[in-house]
C-alpha cells in the first residue's frame, strides 16, 4: 500500500463504534494503541506533535523505515510500503502508543482518531503544500467521500472513533479533545459523522 489516498468509497458509513459489535470503551489503565488517520492535510502531524507529551508518538513513515517495509520513492512521490511486515514490526512494540499516518488505521488499533476538513479548505492546503492538480483532486475527493470511513468499515475495526474537524478546530483544541477522550477511557462518541455530500456547498462546481 502506499502513501497516497484511494477515491473509492463504501456504499455505506460505519457509526463512531466502527462495524462489530465489540466494546465501545477502553479502559483507561490499559495499554492502547491509539491510530491518529486522516487524508493528507488534515493537521494529522501538527496533532501528533502537540500530544507527544502525553502519548508515546511513532510516525507511520518512521516506523516503516525502521523495520525496511518503506520502498522508494515513485514518481508521484508517493512511498510503496509493505503493511504486512509494518504490522509486524509494530506488533512487536509496546502496544501503549499513538500512531500518526494515514495508514495508522490499518495497524490494529484499539481506539481511532480521525481528522477530517472541509474540502475547499483541504484543496487550499494541498496546493500550498506544491502538490500538483491530479493529486489535490484525488486526496480531495477522498475526503469528500469519507475514503478513512470507508477502509475502516471494509476491515470490519469494531473500535471507538473520535472524528475532529479539523477545519473548524485548532490543531490546540484537537488536543485537549483528544487528551479529554482517553481520560474518559475512550468512550464511543454518539455524534454523527461528517458527511460532507450532505452540505452542497462542498460539491465540485
Amino acid at each position: 500500500m502506499r502513501f497516497t489516498a484511494p477515491t473509492r468509497r463504501s456504499s455505506s458509513r460505519p457509526s463512531n463504534t466502527g462495524t462489530s459489535s465489540s466494546s465501545t470503551e477502553v479502559s483507561g489503565g490499559s495499554f492502547v494503541r491509539v491510530a491518529l488517520t486522516g487524508a493528507p492535510g488534515t493537521g494529522k502531524t501538527t496533532l501528533a506533535a502537540l500530544l507527544a507529551p502525553t502519548f508515546l508518538v511513532h510516525a507511520v513513515r518512521d516506523l516503516a523505515e525502521a523495520c525496511g517495509a518503506l520502498g522508494s520513492k515513485e514518481g508521484d512521490g508517493a512511498h510503496p510500503v509493505d503493511l504486512d511486515a509494518l504490522l509486524q514490526h509494530v506488533q512487536g512494540l509496546s502496544p501503549d502508543m499513538l500512531i500518526e499516518g494515514h495508514l495508522s488505521h490499518h495497524l490494529h488499533p484499539d481506539v481511532i482518531v480521525v481528522l477530517r476538513c472541509a474540502p475547499g479548505t483541504l484543496r487550499d492546503r494541498l496546493e500550498a503544500r506544491g502538490y500538483g492538480p491530479g493529486k489535490v483532486r484525488s486526496n480531495v475527493e477522498w475526503e469528500l467521500l469519507g475514503g478513512v470511513h470507508a477502509e475502516i468499515q471494509d476491515a470490519g475495526l469494531g473500535v471507538p472513533i473520535l472524528e475532529l474537524d479539523a477545519s473548524s478546530m485548532t490543531p490546540e483544541a484537537m488536543a485537549e479533545r483528544v487528551c479529554a477522550w482517553r481520560d474518559e477511557g475512550y468512550a464511543a462518541s454518539s455524534e454523527a459523522l461528517i458527511d460532507w455530500l450532505a452540505d452542497a456547498t462542498h460539491l465540485p462546481s
